[in-house]
């Protein structure tokens, strides 16, 4: 093989050696979705830049077409690979049901086919030769048909994935729209290079700057990956773990707006809930509820409904908390437990309408005490709702201990209570979890359980 000096053979192994570093620092994050495209497309992009590199440094035309072949493995590679990764990282499930979406590498392995046999048929490149660049000697193509159907295809898929990304940023919070302008900026600069080449708008018609314009788009690459981690606090990385749970998980906006939601809520719904990303959260079908007790500020927990067309109405226990991103608030994250089967049986129990039940006020506060020792075995929902604990913190504890009443208040409810072994509408002030009393109407009995004795307690929320 002959060799020539060409400047621009340096620049091209520089933009190969950046894309290699970046594809080694992807390789160590294959388990996020949208990585292994990401990967390929970076180990495509390395390659072309070393092809090319070989391609300037040869001296004869046969050389010059034998790197150009090998090129087009990296270069057919890269729309398809880059529209991939977008619809990945964006979150596209439905695209890549049935595998349809992979019938779009037939133009790339076409591509390439087409390049490796265009001797005989012409369709890709109708006629080569050399010219000189200025003291080096540059391959000259003209270019078939089979050509302008690739570009066309490569610059429809930049759109799309461009498109992809920008719909996905405008739903994103602050630091992560960041991260879909990057990976924009960084194929726009490489595209653009290759339109000017195209056009004969280069300064040196038959030098193809497209991996030149690489450099700056592999070091733009390097920001993304290394300064703001697109593989690491992307978001498919969190919503690939939300997509498993069974609650329902919303998270809006500083806005207001719904910036996720799992497909958990699909069932309740009969229809994509990803529909509802990017509209004000008064979409949502229980969302004057929501507003309720995010309005009030101080409540992080509490129940709401949903009726369902043709299916008995829906349960859920709800927290709400605020998220942050270091120091800066970026929305709220709703997190709605289907509670549905044990309200209808506490329905059961009790004997409470549903009318009442939507309000959960009926449902008594219910804890069972281990007579032997007053230790608290079980609470109910009602129990965590009202006054604030959590079943972990009383489990195993008298009320005494956790601070549900005083040493008087517990004498008093005793005496009452051993008198006949039962109790009824006994007034008792009980304290929450931040120690605020309120008054309930108390009733009590004993029962055995396997010749343990038990004091089932059922409080209700004295009117004023």
């Amino acid at each position: 093989m002959q060799w020539q000096s060409n400047p621009y053979v340096i620049p091209m192994i520089v933009a190969g050696i950046i894309s290699l570093i970046n594809a080694l620092v992807v390789s160590q994050r294959r388990g996020v979705p949208g990585s292994l495209p990401l990967l390929g497309m970076l180990l495509a992009l390395s390659g072309w830049s070393f092809t090319y590199a070989f391609e300037l440094a040869s001296a004869k035309i046969e050389w010059q077409l034998f790197w150009a072949k090998i090129e087009y493995v990296g270069i057919a590679s890269i729309p398809t690979l880059y529209l991939l990764f977008t619809l990945e990282y964006a979150r596209h499930k439905k695209v890549f049901e049935g595998k349809k979406i992979y019938w779009v590498w037939i133009f790339s392995i076409a591509t390439v086919l087409l390049v490796w046999t265009s001797n005989s048929h012409q369709l890709f490149w109708t006629d080569m030769s050399q010219k000189d660049g200025g003291g080096f000697l540059l391959l000259s193509l003209e270019y078939g048909p089979a050509f302008f159907v690739w570009i066309a295809y490569s610059y429809i898929s930049f759109l799309i994935g461009s498109i992809v990304l920008i719909r996905r940023s405008l739903v994103s919070p602050p630091e992560l729209k960041l991260q879909s302008y990057i990976l924009v900026l960084g194929a726009s600069i490489s595209f653009a290079g290759n339109i000017i080449y195209l056009t004969g708008l280069s300064p040196i018609p038959d030098l193809d700057i497209t991996p030149i314009t690489l450099i700056l788009s592999m070091l733009i690459y390097s920001i993304g990956l290394l300064r703001f981690g697109i593989l690491d606090i992307m978001p498919i990385a969190g919503e690939t773990i939300l997509e498993s749970l069974d609650d329902v998980v919303i998270v809006l906006d500083e806005t207001g707006r719904i910036a996720y939601i799992n497909q958990a809520f699909d069932y309740y719904i009969n229809t994509d809930a990803k529909d509802f990303i990017g509209k004000p959260a008064s979409v949502l079908p229980i969302w004057d509820m929501l507003k309720k007790l995010i309005d009030s500020h101080t409540m992080a927990r509490g129940e709401v409904v949903m009726n369902i067309d043709g299916r008995e109405p829906a349960y859920f226990h709800t927290h709400i908390s605020t998220v942050r991103w270091k120091t800066q608030r970026l929305g709220k994250a709703i997190i709605l437990e289907d509670i549905s089967e044990r309200r209808r049986a506490e329905r059961k129990s009790f004997g409470v309408s549903d009318d009442s039940l939507l309000s959960g006020d009926s449902i008594p506060v219910i804890m069972i005490l281990r007579a032997q020792d007053e230790k608290i075995m079980e609470v109910n929902r009602s129990f965590i709702l009202s006054l604030g604990y959590e079943r972990k913190d009383v489990v195993g504890k008298s009320p005494l201990q956790v601070g549900l009443w005083n040493a008087y208040e517990r004498g008093e409810f005793f005496q009452a209570f051993r008198g006949d072994g039962y109790v009824k509408n006994h007034p008792l002030a009980l304290a929450n979890v931040r120690q605020k009393k309120e008054t309930y109407l108390v009733s009590a009995h004993k029962m055995e359980i396997q010749d343990i004795s038990y004091i089932v307690m059922m409080a209700n929320l004295k009117a004023e």
